[in-house]
């Protein structure tokens, strides 16, 4: 792990993602030593750096992901996930942010899990969590160090749930706890609009460009989650697993099956030279 270009793995007490979690994050999959979706990753958090005022050298950012990439064997094909968090650095007690601030650049390499490929062949069991997922307009979209929501939601999960499904206080559905929602409802394939929580995830604009591309835009609209009983289909997805099919939701004491459908597939076809 580097933090500022060094090799160690401890942080200041005062820096402020220790404080206060003000910071940003990206999560990214590496294959044969190459980061997936670099540009989307990068621009994401760029902009996101840009809505929180924090002053980030990319320069340096990009040399030494380059560094932690130069540490995979060049015979080494497996795949891992790399993760970059920004913070806003050290310095002032209270909220308020000093006038000038030095941001911390953190690049970490992870293994990567056992079983997100058997995942997206079988699909998965889902379950929906009870906590809800925060409104905040002025947040929603970034991938921000303020994970509390998906920290208590994934603490409801049972052992046959790989992912659970959050809504916002008004039962509309906003995402998973690591992932983006889609559905098919009449006919149409849908996700939730994210105006007001959630994550823009990187596979989420992949599908969403895809779709719209052939002719297929996807409705974007606040989703109940009661309306998921009626789905033909139900996936989600994120730039690290790519897309896994839903085939069983618990939610409010019941169990909903789903088929593993032709849109689902052709999301994962999306895939097949990466994932």
């Amino acid at each position: 792990m580097l933090v500022n270009g060094q090799a160690q793995n401890f942080l200041p007490i005062g820096d402020r993602a220790v404080q206060y979690g003000d910071g940003l994050f990206e999560t990214v999959k590496i294959k044969a030593r190459t980061p997936l979706f670099w540009d989307r990753h990068l621009t994401r958090l760029r902009a996101s750096c840009k809505r929180l005022q924090i002053p980030c050298d990319f320069q340096l950012l990009e040399a030494e992901v380059s560094q932690v990439l130069s540490s995979i064997e060049s015979h080494d094909q497996c795949s891992h996930i790399l993760k970059i968090i920004v913070t806003r650095g050290s310095g002032g007690r209270g909220y308020t942010p000093p006038p000038i601030v030095s941001a911390t650049r953190i690049v970490q390499l992870h293994s990567f899990p056992d079983g997100y490929a058997r995942n997206a062949i079988d699909g998965i069991q889902a379950q929906h969590c009870r906590h809800p997922v925060s409104r905040n307009s002025a947040l929603a979209g970034m991938k921000h160090l303020n994970r509390l929501d998906q920290v208590m939601a994934s603490m409801e999960l049972t052992e046959t749930a790989s992912e659970g499904l959050m809504c916002d206080d008004a039962e509309h559905l906003i995402e998973g706890i690591k992932t983006n929602v889609f559905a098919v409802l009449d006919g149409k394939i849908t996700t939730p609009a994210l105006t007001e929580a959630g994550i823009a995830g990187i596979m989420r604009d992949v599908v969403l460009e895809h779709f719209s591309s052939h002719g297929r835009p996807v409705d974007v609209r606040p989703i109940h989650i009661g309306e998921l009983s009626g789905a033909s289909e139900l996936f989600v997805c994120n730039s690290v697993l790519g897309v896994w099919p839903v085939v069983a939701l618990a939610t409010a004491g019941d169990n909903v099956s789903f088929p593993i459908g032709p849109v689902t597939r052709e999301a994962q076809g999306l895939l097949s030279d990466t994932f």
